[in-house]
């Protein structure tokens, strides 16, 4: 986590001390009545986190939700796991995750136009993730093909996840957050006063054009999967004007 920017930092900082804004600006950017549950992180053993919380993993946490019948639930990770993917039940790292009404949303948090690249990091499944892929969206009229393991990976995996749930009746959506002015290196002088290093934040034209290119590079258009993803802009320091 990078000390006062990068997604990770501004997403929690927004949970934890700004979260009915955040919930506002939600709300008011994906059009949709009802009331935000955010799901809490798993807990970890002290060790292998700082924090000793972790992100949740996979599609498991499906089961908890209280829309979710056990039929549906069996029949999605029964599909699931007739993919042979490496490291299956931990396949995804989720940002953050919450529902209104019975609609999930799956959040992943943006900074900097930077973090949009996320390859596929193993050889040992390249041919059943693309199977997996193009099984789930090849309906919306979507070719999959070696391009999705590159480096809009992350995307292409969360598109093609919400599919599976969509499919089995548990209706989720990919909600990206992106922060504008989110990406300022700071550090601590001698006397602990906050020092600016850098200022490299991206500005809503520059993210806009990130999604318009990620999108164009996977060949797929906005028609094809406006009822399964959508984004929200939040002005990670609002005292400072946005381009």
């Amino acid at each position: 986590m990078g000390y006062g920017y990068g997604s990770e930092f501004h997403l929690m900082r927004f949970l934890g001390h700004h979260r009915n804004l955040l919930n506002r600006e939600i709300m008011k950017q994906i059009d949709h009545e009802g009331d935000i549950c955010w799901i809490d992180f798993d807990f970890n053993d002290g060790i292998n986190s700082i924090s000793g919380d972790e992100e949740k993993k996979g599609l498991g946490f499906v089961k908890e939700l209280p829309f979710v019948s056990q039929e549906q639930y069996d029949s999605m990770y029964s599909e699931y796991h007739e993919y042979s993917i490496y490291g299956l039940d931990s396949w995804q790292n989720w940002d953050a995750l919450f529902f209104i009404n019975e609609t999930l949303y799956l959040v992943e948090a943006k900074a900097h136009v930077c973090e949009f690249i996320s390859n596929q990091n193993t050889r040992k499944s390249d041919t059943e993730i693309l199977r997996f892929m193009s099984d789930m969206l090849n309906n919306r009229g979507i070719i999959v093909d070696n391009e999705w393991l590159k480096q809009y990976y992350q995307l292409a995996n969360r598109l093609a996840t919400v599919s599976l749930l969509n499919k089995h009746g548990i209706k989720a959506k990919v909600l990206y957050i992106y922060f504008e002015n989110g990406f300022q290196r700071k550090e601590l002088d001698s006397n602990d006063r906050v020092k600016l290093l850098e200022d490299d934040s991206s500005t809503r034209k520059e993210f806009e054009e990130a999604i318009d290119k990620e999108m164009s590079k996977l060949g797929i258009t906005y028609d094809q999967v406006k009822d399964i993803m959508t984004k929200v802009f939040i002005n990670a320091n609002p005292k400072k004007t946005v381009m």
